[in-house]
């Protein structure tokens, strides 16, 4: 940077001061006052004698930057005197100082035209012009390394945010891991009754089978027999109640047939016994006891091939339940309903659910693009911990429904202790939970809440913990509806 001791300045000041042809005046200025404006047109050039000037430039979002710092001999509005055009940048006084000021087109004509305002002041101009070239040198070099820099920069986030993608992966498979235990202890348990089922079913219906077989065809008690049939296949449970009252009738009017068929009898609508007993009476010639035990035992058949349905129904929708939360067969990324996933997620925590009151409120609700497999792992952990804390009972709340415009939430709300205020932001950090202290057995890595959180906030959502007014605690997720 060229730089003219003081002495000289003032010397020139006073020879350009002297020079009435230069209209030239000695301003002074304090410290913070703006001399030059960005974007505004000024029709002077000034030659700084005293104190020290602050270039800065204005940034698209409204703040100012510092480019740089005029020092005595360096003249402001170098940019404005041959092209005349509006300030390039805002000009405010870091110290209080003077300068001496000229109109531009005077200073234009003096330079070209005056050999001794020339001499005085072309050296000046040309080391404010040098000085500037070097300062835009220097700040493209800057930019340069800077740029270079950012570049290796970039490559190590790429790295590190791939490192940290892997590293949430695992720390989601893990906690899925660490439930699986638990879901596949319940699924077992879920699936090994209707088996238990269907092997009872298997076991009683071939002896009835062989006993109707080993029977002579009797042409006119065949239709009497299909409706027996029928009638067990579609046979609903009977209250307890019900059914004891009725064993009672029979016992009464049919005092000479075994007990473990009235029994079975009681569980036939009574329209339809009194068919049979219609058709027993108006045929005197069969052997009536013989008639009701094939019609008895045609009916369990019946009943029987009733349970093999629903024990094979009730796997199927298990199964059918295990598919949708794991979402194997859908892609990564699929515009769903979220309903399906809690309804897959209650079934499939059904064993965990029986000793508590589950209320569930789910109404209609716009699609959202997500990772299913993924929002049903948050279902999962949140409905997990809400059990947990409510202990061996209480009341499970399982909702969902439009929110603000272009947002949906899902509710699950637990009648335990809730969560207090000081804790609401700790339980979702990795590692932290309420119940090490009371259970250091409790299954799981403290993980459940904070990978709900991060997988909910990587589909751009967020999900917040609050305490119900009757108590307990309520973790609400929002989530944008797809094409937000």
């Amino acid at each position: 940077m060229v730089t003219i001791p003081i002495r000289p300045l003032e010397k020139i000041r006073d020879a350009l001061a002297s020079m009435p042809e230069t209209q030239s005046e000695d301003v002074s200025f304090a410290a913070g006052e703006i001399l030059m404006r960005e974007g505004e047109k000024y029709d002077w050039i000034a030659l700084l004698i005293q104190g020290e000037i602050e270039l800065l430039k204005q940034a698209q979002d409204g703040g100012e930057y510092p480019v740089g710092t005029l020092r005595p001999g360096q003249f402001l509005g170098v940019l404005m005197l041959s092209s005349g055009a509006t300030s390039f940048l805002t000009s405010r006084a870091r110290t209080a100082g003077r300068m001496l000021r000229m109109p531009r087109d005077t200073f234009l004509l003096l330079l070209y035209n005056l050999p001794g305002f020339n001499q005085m002041v072309g050296p000046l101009l040309l080391g404010n012009l040098v000085s500037r070239y070097r300062r835009v040198v220097e700040l493209h070099v800057q930019v340069a390394e800077l740029t270079r820099d950012l570049a290796a920069e970039k490559r190590q986030l790429q790295a590190t945010i791939a490192e940290l993608e892997a590293t949430r992966n695992q720390l989601i498979q893990q906690e899925k891991m660490a439930t699986l235990g638990q879901l596949v202890a319940g699924i077992a348990h879920e699936i090994n009754n209707p088996v238990a089922s269907l092997s009872r079913a298997a076991d009683s219906i071939e002896p009835g089978l062989r006993n109707w077989l080993a029977w002579p065809p009797s042409p006119p008690d065949t239709g009497l027999l299909a409706k027996a049939l029928e009638e067990g296949i579609n046979r609903q449970p009977l209250q307890t109640e019900i059914q004891r009252q009725r064993l009672a009738e029979l016992a009464i009017r049919f005092p000479d047939l075994p007990r473990p068929l009235l029994r079975t009898l009681a569980q036939v609508e009574p329209a339809v016994f009194e068919d049979l007993v219609f058709y027993v009476v108006s045929h005197p010639t069969v052997e009536r006891k013989d008639l009701v035990h094939r019609w008895v035992q045609v009916f369990e058949v019946g009943t029987l091939v009733r349970t093999i349905r629903l024990a094979a129904a009730r796997i199927s929708g298990i199964v059918r339940s295990l598919k949708g939360y794991s979402r194997q067969d859908k892609a990564l990324v699929d515009e769903v309903d979220l309903r399906e996933g809690l309804r897959d997620t209650l079934v499939l925590l059904g064993y965990a659910l029986k000793k508590y009151e589950v209320q569930v409120d789910l109404r209609e609700i716009p699609r959202v693009r997500c990772r299913p497999s993924e929002l049903n792992q948050v279902w999962t952990n949140l409905i997990t911990n809400a059990c947990q804390a409510m202990g061996e009972s209480g009341v499970l709340r399982v909702a969902c429904g439009p929110g603000e415009p272009g947002w949906v939430w899902v509710r699950i709300q637990d009648s335990g202790p809730g969560v207090p205020l000081e804790l609401r932001e700790q339980i979702f950090e990795s590692g932290f939970s309420t119940k090490r202290a009371a259970a250091p057995e409790a299954p799981g890595l403290g993980l459940g809440l904070a990978i709900a959180r991060g997988i909910v906030e990587q589909h751009r959502g967020r999900i917040e913990v609050t305490d119900a007014p009757e108590g307990g605690a309520v973790f609400t997720v929002f989530l944008p509806v797809a094409g937000q």
